[in-house]
């Protein structure tokens, strides 16, 4: 299960959409805790626009399990939410829509809170 996890987060040349994803990539900090995104995502970008935040992620890399790819797609759009002003997250692989990140869960629609 996703278990919250509380930190301050300086954002100087990113926003901070994209910092919070990069966060969430490089894990928790708590030892008692465990990541599950794949270490070979390779984050390209993070945009918002109007009340949608699109997350770019590179093809190379995009492989896991269905349980890495739930998780990996459910901290993003959780953490993404508690921002105000967001409304929605869609997910995109070398700026593109996609069926899917890795095979398991469509991402082909935006996320909506």
């Amino acid at each position: 299960k996703l278990i919250p996890e509380m930190r301050v987060i300086l954002h100087k040349d990113i926003s901070v959409e994209e910092s919070i994803v990069r966060e969430l990539i490089n894990g928790p900090i708590s030892s008692n805790l465990v990541n599950v995104i794949p270490e070979s995502l390779e984050l390209l970008s993070v945009e918002a626009i109007d009340e949608t935040v699109y997350v770019n992620f590179s093809g190379e890399g995009m492989y896991g399990s269905s349980m890495q790819e739930y998780f990996t797609i459910e901290q993003i759009v959780a953490s993404l939410f508690e921002l105000d002003g967001i409304k929605s997250v869609q997910f995109l692989v070398n700026g593109e829509k996609v069926e899917s990140l890795m095979g398991h869960i469509g991402v082909l629609e935006p996320f909506k809170k």
